[in-house]
């Protein structure tokens, strides 16, 4: 099952990155400004939802492959069984504090307002982030099994949710281009 879960992650990670890849694409003359713009560049609520986007995609793609190699790391340490639970479980609780407080201070130094797509995203982060803390403290500390069998699909759940989330955006410009353009 394990296999199962790793080949998702990638996949969803491919897909994310596909993300960021057609945001760059969609928006070239924003291309500089997605990277490196402040608060001039932010005039309508438009930009401040495109950034926002921006933000939360690159920084999903940056901590999910930081969190995947970190994973298979850990993994590979050799550890107690105990130990390892305890590492595993504590990096994966610090990895996604990290993500959410990334994003928060991307948004701050940008100058941004949260859209949608970015709280949805943060809270999705939140609940993994609850869920590997609950992992750690009854696997890790207390050798219970009780959220086994709920951890993998949960967190699974929230990847792909997350991946919807984002995905949700650059459809909705594309499909109002082409609406816009006659071509639907």
């Amino acid at each position: 099952m394990n296999e199962f879960y790793q080949v998702t992650g990638w996949i969803i990670r491919t897909l994310e990155l596909f993300i960021v890849l057609f945001l760059l694409y969609s928006f070239k003359q924003h291309r500089f400004e997605l990277f490196f713009g402040g608060k001039s560049t932010l005039k309508k609520q438009s930009d401040h939802e495109l950034h926002s986007c921006f933000l939360s995609s690159l920084a999903i793609i940056v901590f999910y492959t930081i969190s995947g190699s970190l994973a298979s790391y850990i993994i590979d340490l050799p550890l107690e069984v105990m130990q390892g639970r305890q590492v595993f479980y504590f990096a994966m609780v610090c990895n996604g504090v990290s993500f959410i407080l990334v994003l928060y201070l991307l948004h701050a130094i940008r100058g941004c307002t949260f859209s949608a797509t970015a709280r949805v995203v943060t809270y999705l982060a939140f609940l993994t982030v609850l869920m590997n803390f609950a992992q750690l403290v009854l696997r890790g500390y207390l050798n219970s099994e009780i959220l086994f069998y709920v951890y993998g699909p949960v967190v699974m759940l929230c990847n792909v949710s997350t991946f919807v989330v984002l995905a949700k955006y650059p459809l909705y410009k594309l499909m109002e281009s082409r609406l816009a353009k006659g071509e639907i």
